[in-house]
């Protein structure tokens, strides 16, 4: 009786509110309160169920091996492409030490990388510079085992040869608690890691896609894809630091 009482009286307010044009606007501005809250509700209801994807795994087998890589001794050739504007690399990685030859606006630079020092030569001495690598974070040997664990296998091409495809899936949160260590909370199209293996099932190319990362953090529409290819796994010899560092 005192629920019918209640209803009876919520629904003679509304038909008193709607008798007058105060009253009509309040009962629009209380329609739309309660709209926008229900949506809002939605919306992050939403995100939390994509969120939580970002862990789960599938049914599909991974068989890949990243041991040539986190070993760390392997030929490689790197290709950024950052808004149209590309960068390719081309060295030897042996001994946590790199050396190669960077190519930007058609000019040529070799570069050395050792103890996180870059070193570019310029005028045929080598310079401290900068960080060459974008996203260096993301790519690097010893965070790529720990970001495929926590992203998610969308599919898997196997090939006759016996070479393999995975296309996986990250979000932007999960890649910032990896590698900032920090805890964002945005709802965000995921960043794509696609990797290639050889007929020995070891990984021997990586794409990345990281234009929502970028895109986040840049505060601006960023379109990133890099592309990492790997050969010659074990066979480099210790490379020599620059004398004229």
């Amino acid at each position: 009786m005192t629920s019918k009482k209640n209803s009876n009286k919520y629904l003679q307010t509304i038909k008193n509110l709607n008798q007058n044009t105060r009253g009509r606007a309040i009962l629009f501005f209380l329609f739309y309160l309660i709209f926008f809250i229900v949506i809002i509700g939605l919306i992050r209801a939403s995100y939390t169920s994509n969120k939580n994807n970002d862990y789960k795994k599938t049914d599909i087998n991974e068989e890949y091996k990243l041991d040539g890589i986190i070993n760390g001794n392997y030929h490689f050739t790197r290709e950024e492409i950052i808004n149209n504007s590309i960068t390719n690399y081309v060295g030897d990685k042996s001994n946590k030490k790199e050396e190669g030859i960077m190519t930007f606006n058609n000019a040529l630079y070799n570069y050395f990388i050792y103890d996180n020092i870059n070193l570019l030569k310029i005028n045929d001495k080598y310079e401290i510079s900068g960080e060459l690598y974008k996203y260096n974070s993301i790519t690097n040997d010893t965070n790529i085992a720990k970001i495929l664990k926590n992203a998610t296998l969308i599919s898997k091409t196997e090939y006759e040869i016996g070479s393999s495809v995975y296309n996986y899936q990250i979000t932007t949160n999960t890649l910032d608690q990896i590698v900032n260590n920090t805890n964002i909370d945005i709802a965000d199209i995921p960043n794509t890691i696609t990797l290639y293996t050889n007929e020995d099932d070891q990984v021997v190319k990586i794409i990345y896609d990281l234009t929502s990362y970028a895109t986040y953090y840049l505060n601006t529409q960023t379109s990133v894809k890099i592309t990492i290819e790997y050969s010659n796994f074990g066979e480099i010899e210790d490379l020599k630091v620059p004398e004229n560092n």
